[in-house]
């Protein structure tokens, strides 16, 4: 993103619309544009360039690149989850199959990204799959419709999945370990 301008756009959309508010302090990075990636993480460096000693820069640069590559970091791994969990283990009736690419060799996109793409592509238009899906993760036995309560906080939960899950969550470990607690006191 660097190599590709990123620091030029910021300084140039900084200019013309969040310097001014920067001066009157009503910036706001939880809204609109300024709530995508670059913005809060480069904002020291963008509101103290020229003001500063180019060793104070250099580190406050540093300082937003270090961010920038844990925000993408983090922004991948939730994007990833949410693929995971809508795709693969809760596919609804109309989810198509997700096929899996190597992406992490940028020299190699070519054969690794592109050709593979193009023949999934070229196999759904020739209705015929020549590669392999991502298999779901998912019970085909499930009833996704089962109500059970919960004695414990008295909440209705449906689904055979959420209720696997709930069984497993830390709020329920917690009200079991209390009522032990309390059982035993008695």
């Amino acid at each position: 993103m660097l190599a590709a301008g990123l620091l030029e756009e910021l300084r140039d959309f900084h200019r013309r619309y969040n310097q001014q508010k920067v001066a009157e302090n009503r910036q706001d990075y939880q809204h609109g544009i300024f709530q995508s990636i670059g913005f809060k993480e480069f904002h020291e460096y963008l509101v103290s360039e020229g003001s500063c000693s180019p060793e104070t820069s250099a580190l406050l640069l540093q300082r937003g690149i270090q961010a920038l590559k844990q925000v993408t970091k983090r922004y991948a791994r939730r994007q990833n989850k949410w693929v995971r969990n809508r795709f693969l283990r809760r596919p609804g009736p109309n989810v198509p199959p997700v096929y899996g690419l190597e992406v992490s060799d940028h020299l190699r996109w070519e054969e690794d990204v592109l050709k593979p793409a193009l023949e999934i592509v070229e196999s759904f238009i020739q209705v015929q799959d020549s590669r392999t899906p991502v298999p779901m993760e998912f019970d085909a036995n499930e009833d996704k419709r089962r109500h059970r309560v919960c004695e414990l906080c008295n909440r209705v939960i449906i689904g055979d999945r959420e209720w696997a899950g709930r069984a497993k969550g830390f709020s329920i470990f917690n009200r079991l370990t209390f009522k032990r607690a309390q059982l035993e006191s008695d």
